[in-house]
């Protein structure tokens, strides 16, 4: 979906009525800077394996956790989240929301300088959020990257949608972003929102580039700057590698404490966990990171005491079954009440975990806004095999289910074992061709499969699982299409943001069996013994926790 598709006449109004300045296209990183590259020794340089092929880092990508991990070594955020939970500045001098939350101004700390030299400011947060909202092409004559579906997010906060046409995007535009001076600017939202602070981070999603990388046709595909601890030397030939080298002119790092530590950083891409470990075990990497589905190598490396330590946040994440209710066989209700009835949620997470996350009582966790122990179906295979029944009857048609998968070696065998449960019921059902987890994101994203086992309902904060449960067309299952009161009542409750006013939201999601849970886990790494990862302190005095969506602080880790 591109939402940058709007006339000349426009783009030369809307860049002009602005004053956005368009810079050169090229990105060029420097040799050195102001600081010197912290001395680090050879052993110092860092081997980080992950899961996920490199997606791009574009700001209208949609890239895996992994791949998020790598870029917040490159790319970083106005805010953050600290170890109690709460979101704080980061890039960000401060945050500050209007009492009844739809105005919030951003003051930027001065004097952070992007990997090419440009300095963090008002102007270029303003291109940053120009390419957050699909409209950078508008003003620029055609550079930069096409709006694509992460922009949809930032346009409903502006109360616009990519069918809304240019001349009403335009007058969200100036209205919604306002430059109050050099280090400030202020975002008048269409409606209110509580948690437009975490926005600004997402799960780290949410990163600030230099202008000139804005600009460029791969920003950040193959080079870019962002204000990290660590900048681009080789990525886009392999794609299974990324090579980092460190920032000599960190805006953290100080004479007391020079960041980053190691001079490289190199990302590499293993789908198969059990080669995650084996390569750990062998010297091979610092860290890798584990999914809970992986949970005999989980457990594994646990055992290793001697070699590794692992290293595990909140069970805050609840993976979901999102049924995409627009076609058969998800369109009828007796289908996801089969599938729903079927899946045995106990198995799963014994199976597939073994004891590394846990069997979910709702769609989100106690600690996320959408928890709501109520309405959701339960393992029975005599009702499982009733409904698939019911199915038939109403359909004249034998339920039959294909189940997507990643590239991911423990997505095929959840898949596998998925397709086992729903057998038992006498159901139908198949595996999709491997694609990669960017692929298999925007494939769900554009409603072009039958489901997707995606991690929407995480954290304590529901702002990223509203995205697809109010009218955003970034929603997974389609229900904004096949019931679109209870997209209304989400958008309702999102004003207010309380798990009270989420509750019959909620309610009614589980009971339609729309989003269906299959397990909650937390994010988990481990790390190689003598690699060195620990809490660090953020600008504000905060605590930064050992492990954020976004990663570790790459720029504080040491090797003994």
């Amino acid at each position: 979906m591109n939402n940058s598709r709007t006339t000349s006449r426009f783009a030369k109004k809307f860049a002009a009525g602005l004053g956005v300045v368009v810079l050169a296209s090229s990105v060029a990183i420097p040799a050195g800077g102001a600081k010197q590259v912290p001395s680090a020794a050879a052993k110092n340089n860092l081997t980080i394996m992950i899961a996920e092929p490199n997606s791009g880092w574009c700001n209208q990508d949609s890239p895996g956790g992994g791949q998020v991990a790598a870029k917040n070594a490159v790319f970083e955020s106005l805010t953050t989240k600290a170890q109690n939970g709460k979101i704080v500045p980061y890039l960000a001098k401060s945050v500050k929301p209007s009492a009844d939350f739809k105005t919030w101004t951003v003051t930027l700390r001065p004097g952070i300088k992007f990997h090419d030299g440009e300095e963090l400011t008002s102007k270029t947060l303003q291109m940053n959020f120009l390419a957050f909202t699909g409209l950078i092409q508008a003003v620029t004559g055609g550079k930069g990257q096409a709006g694509s579906l992460p922009a949809i997010a930032w346009l409903d906060s502006m109360g616009v949608n990519s069918k809304s046409g240019a001349a009403a995007i335009g007058a969200a535009w100036a209205k919604y972003f306002k430059i109050i001076d050099t280090y400030t600017v202020q975002f008048n939202l269409a409606w209110a929102n509580p948690n437009f602070d975490y926005g600004l981070w997402s799960e780290g999603r949410t990163t600030i580039a230099s202008s000139a990388t804005l600009l460029n046709p791969n920003c950040g595909n193959t080079m870019g700057a962002g204000t990290g601890p660590f900048m681009i030397s080789r990525k886009g030939v392999d794609q299974l590698t990324t090579v980092l080298t460190a920032n000599p002119s960190y805006w953290r790092s100080t004479a007391k404490n020079p960041l980053p530590k190691a001079k490289t950083l190199t990302f590499k891409v293993v789908g198969d966990a059990a080669q995650r470990v084996n390569a750990m075990r062998k010297g091979q990497a610092n860290i890798i990171t584990l999914g809970a589905t992986a949970g005999t190598q989980i457990n594994l490396a646990k055992s290793l005491k001697s070699q590794m330590t692992v290293i595990t946040g909140p069970r805050d994440i609840t993976w979901s079954y999102h049924l995409n209710t627009v076609s058969l066989p998800f369109k009828s209700k007796n289908a996801r009440e089969a599938f729903a009835y079927a899946l045995d949620k106990a198995t799963y997470v014994k199976v597939m975990t073994k004891g590394n996350a846990d069997v979910p009582k709702s769609i989100g966790t106690p600690s996320h806004p959408y928890y709501q122990p109520k309405g959701m179906l339960s393992f029975n295979l005599a009702k499982a095999k009733a409904s698939a029944a019911a199915y038939k009857t109403e359909t004249g048609k034998n339920l039959e289910i294909v189940v997507p998968i990643s590239t991911e070696v423990e997505s095929l065998k959840g898949a596998q074992l998925t397709c086992k449960m729903m057998a038992a019921a006498g159901i139908a059902c198949s595996i999709s061709s491997p694609v990669t987890s960017t692929q298999y994101i925007l494939r769900g994203f554009a409603l072009q499969q039958q489901m997707s086992f995606f991690n929407v309902v995480a954290g304590t904060s529901a702002s990223f699982a509203n995205l697809f449960s109010t009218a955003t067309d970034l929603e997974l299952s389609g229900f904004r299409f096949t019931n679109p009161a209870l997209a209304a009542c989400f958008t309702t409750a999102r004003s207010t943001d309380t798990r009270t006013s989420y509750r019959p939201c909620v309610q009614e999601l589980q009971t339609n069996s729309y989003w269906i849970p299959g397990y909650i886990e937390g994010q988990t790494v481990a790390v190689a013994k003598g690699t060195k990862v620990g809490t660090s302190k953020l600008p504000n005095g905060a605590t930064r926790p050992i492990l954020l969506p976004s990663g570790i602080d790459f720029a504080s880790i040491t090797v003994s």
